[in-house]
């Protein structure tokens, strides 16, 4: 909830509080009351017949007609308003209406306020007097002397509440409060799809070339080769060297095996 909703909520609630209060201040006064006589041609009105109070073309208050002539009206009206009054003969469609007139001017006082209006209301023209005067004396003529006013009625019940009012705008947003302790952590999500493989990169440059490994172990001895093809016969030597040839033979065998040894040793440690 936003700070301005609070206040705006608190605001509400400050309005409904009052409520109360200002009802039975208002319901501690009665409204502003006319009371009088009411004739019709002359004559005091019948029993039952309806006056009306009319502001601005609107009603403002009635009462009826009681069996001395007297009426009585709670008039709900701004203070200062012009009233106007009429008579009411017959029920529903069928009254007739007929315009009242006072000897002053009515206007709505404070309430708990009291005001005397006798009126005189005519049902055609030719029922209303002729003035040899003024219209004023005459009318004063036939009213006769003003009777003393009574005594104020006892106060009436007080009237139901009033409807409530419209909210008010709201307030100006007060100052942002201190920041909350931080929420303990959520859930970790889950994996997200994996993504496209990425371009090939450019081939790297070439390294450079290794240090020498260390010379391995010399391998073991092959197999002897074959036997060379056999030399040419050598020059006869002199009689009695046959020993000699028969060694030199043998060195010369051991020489081929050697070298044959020597170059598959040789092959074998490339």
């Amino acid at each position: 909830m936003t700070v301005t909703r609070i206040v705006a909520l608190l605001s509400v609630l400050a309005l409904l509080a009052s409520l109360p209060l200002s009802v039975a201040l208002a319901q501690g006064q009665p409204p502003f009351r006319v009371v009088g006589t009411a004739e019709l041609d002359g004559a005091m009105a019948a029993e039952g017949t309806m006056v009306m109070a009319m502001i601005d073309g609107e009603m403002a208050g009635s009462g009826m007609v009681d069996a001395m002539g007297m009426f009585s009206i709670d008039v709900d009206g701004e203070m200062g308003s012009m009233v106007m009054f009429s008579f009411g003969m017959g029920e529903g469609e069928e009254m007739m209406e007929y315009m009242a007139m006072s000897m002053e001017d009515v206007m709505v006082g404070p309430r708990g306020g009291l005001m005397r209006a006798d009126l005189m209301a005519f049902s055609s023209e030719a029922a209303m007097p002729t003035p040899t005067k003024t219209a004023a004396e005459e009318m004063e003529a036939m009213r006769g002397p003003r009777g003393a006013t009574g005594a104020r009625g006892p106060q009436g019940e007080p009237g139901p509440a009033g409807a409530d009012g419209a909210v008010g705008p709201a307030g100006p947003a007060g100052p942002a409060g201190p920041a909350g302790p931080a929420g303990p952590a959520g859930a970790e999500g889950a994996a997200g799809p994996a993504g496209a493989d990425g371009a090939a990169g450019s081939d790297g440059s070439d390294g450079r070339d290794g240090s020498d490994g260390a010379k391995g172990d010399a391998g073991a001895q092959g197999p002897a080769g074959p036997a060379g093809p056999a030399g040419s016969d050598g020059a006869q030597g002199p009689s009695g060297g046959g020993a000699l040839a028969i060694v030199a033979l043998i060195i010369a065998i051991v020489g081929v095996v050697a070298a044959g040894g020597a170059f598959i040793a040789g092959r074998q440690g490339s």
